[in-house]
């Protein structure tokens, strides 16, 4: 029984000792990211290329009405054969209005990407460069809800906001 007890004695001051040597912190990165000068270049950047984006499939658009609209006046006038052609021509631009669409959403997606791994890339650096001087052991992004507790005095968004100069 003694054995049992100096035994769990130890267990317990070892996990103290260790617990003891990890240092937390948090930081709200999405918070970060709103900071910085670099995010908010970045979103103007982003809807410039959605802005063009949206004006080539507004002119497609406009194309494919001119050319129904074309269609539904001289539809009467028309023989089968012209008619068909005619069909497959609306329906071709369809299909292509439908797959630029696609393809814009996706290329967005890309330039956002593009525009915002080395704006993240920066933040991580500055929060990599605080854990290291401050010697924290681990750093919690409370942006991610994974944090359930955290005492404001670890909270490490003032230090890397002065890291980044902001």
């Amino acid at each position: 029984m003694r054995t049992t007890l100096l035994t769990v004695c130890l267990l317990l001051a070892s996990f103290y000792s260790v617990e003891a040597q990890n240092k937390f912190g948090y930081i709200d990165s999405n918070e970060l990211l709103v900071l910085m000068p670099e995010s908010q270049s970045m979103q103007t950047e982003l809807q410039n290329y959605a802005n063009g984006l949206e004006s080539q499939l507004a002119a497609m658009q406009a194309e494919g009405e001119a050319k129904l609209t074309e269609f539904q006046q001289q539809e009467a006038t028309m023989n089968d054969l012209v008619k068909q052609d005619k069909v497959r021509e609306l329906e071709s631009i369809q299909q292509r209005i439908l797959e630029f669409q696609q393809n814009a959403q996706q290329a967005l997606g890309n330039k956002e990407k593009e525009l915002l791994t080395p704006i993240i890339e920066k933040a991580r650096k500055a929060i990599e460069d605080v854990a290291e001087e401050g010697k924290y052991t681990y750093i919690f992004d409370a942006s991610m809800g994974s944090l359930l507790y955290a005492d404001e005095s670890e909270n490490i968004l003032p230090l890397v906001k002065v890291k980044l100069g902001l």
